[in-house]
């Protein structure tokens, strides 16, 4: 499997990851044969690379299912819409869909190993997907159990609904924000809470997540200015997720990181912004080097990520006498990787 342009992807290669629409809805099922036609509607719909491989019996999937992750991005969206519409909140779907999530992590050797293949115009809930995800996997990793998970992932997932109650020619601006424009977006956190706390069925710790996710361990977040143990250790978690997935998946105003300059970034901010066991956390929950990443190897033959774990990274080479062999690289072996080329 193997992450590629749109441009260079070819008619009758294999779908390795289902696409999907800004409403969940599965676009192309992972495994279809692509086409002309296909990858001309992607195209027009502004999907700029694809997952795809030779073979549809290679692709498996990893840590959400396709269907979980489809209702997941399809609930979420409906929640944060009615919002920003000031309806009725109801979370009773996206505690439904939490608890499929959590079955799914629960029960697997699981790595966050999403790359979004598409420039939605409505980033806020697709990045509030990938950020509750990421911290469900950081508090399985840290020990946490079933019910606090839940509490986590459902304030992860919902850490940004108060920008719903923000103008949209303030969400939706390109350039830098005004001082006034910069204020009232500083205000989210607090409308978060206020729209979650009290919810039916939804924990007052999850709201405080909302309230909590931009404060840092110095003092200098908001909006209250908290610092250290005044600091709820789900916003902890969900805090370096958030900071971790804005910098990997690109905003106008800055250039995607991969996961290991991410890593290496929020690594250097601590313990000033972050608790340094949290970005050790992160950096056990997410793959540093995901799937479809072309890497060089120790012996200076290049390999393609096939599947990666928290014990193992499997990689196929795509240089050498050993081209088109597939291996495991273990965390003790002597086959090491040295860096990602793309």
């Amino acid at each position: 499997m193997r992450y590629l342009p749109l441009d260079e992807i070819e008619e009758g290669m294999f779908l390795a990851r289902s696409v999907f629409g800004e409403d969940g809805r599965t676009l192309l099922a992972r495994g279809v044969k692509l086409t002309k036609n296909y990858l001309r509607e992607l195209k027009t719909m502004d999907y700029t690379h694809l997952f795809v491989g030779d073979r549809p019996e290679e692709f498996e999937e990893n840590g959400i299912s396709d269907q979980t992750y489809s209702q997941v991005l399809s609930s979420v969206r409906e929640v944060f819409l009615n919002a920003a519409k000031n309806q009725n909140l109801d979370f009773k779907e996206v505690l439904a869909v939490v608890d499929f999530m959590v079955d799914e992590v629960l029960n697997e050797d699981v790595m966050y190993n999403i790359v979004e293949i598409s420039k939605h115009d409505n980033y806020t809930y697709l990045h509030s997907v990938k950020v509750g995800i990421i911290a469900m996997i950081m508090g399985k990793n840290m020990g946490l159990t079933r019910k606090q998970i839940k509490e986590l992932t459902m304030g992860a997932l919902l850490h940004d609904i108060g920008k719903m109650c923000i103008e949209n020619s303030i969400l939706e601006k390109k350039g830098h924000l005004t001082y006034q424009e910069y204020e009232m977006m500083r205000l989210h956190p607090k409308y978060g809470f206020e729209l979650m706390r009290g919810a039916p069925g939804l924990s007052l710790l999850s709201a405080h997540v909302a309230y909590q996710h931009h404060e840092r361990e110095d003092g200098s977040g908001y909006p209250r200015g908290l610092n250290g143990d005044q600091i709820h250790l789900y916003a902890k978690i969900v805090m370096v997720a958030d900071s971790y997935d804005a910098m990997t998946s690109g905003r106008s105003y800055r250039r995607t990181l991969w996961s290991h300059e991410a890593l290496a970034e929020l690594t250097a901010d601590a313990p000033e912004k972050y608790e340094p066991k949290m970005i050790k956390l992160l950096a056990q929950s997410v793959a540093l080097y995901p799937v479809g990443s072309v890497v060089l190897l120790n012996n200076l033959e290049v390999g393609l990520v096939t599947n990666v774990t928290r014990e193992r990274v499997k990689i196929e080479f795509l240089t050498g006498t050993d081209k088109g062999k597939r291996i495991a690289l273990k965390a003790n072996g002597l086959l090491k990787i040295v860096r990602r080329l793309s």
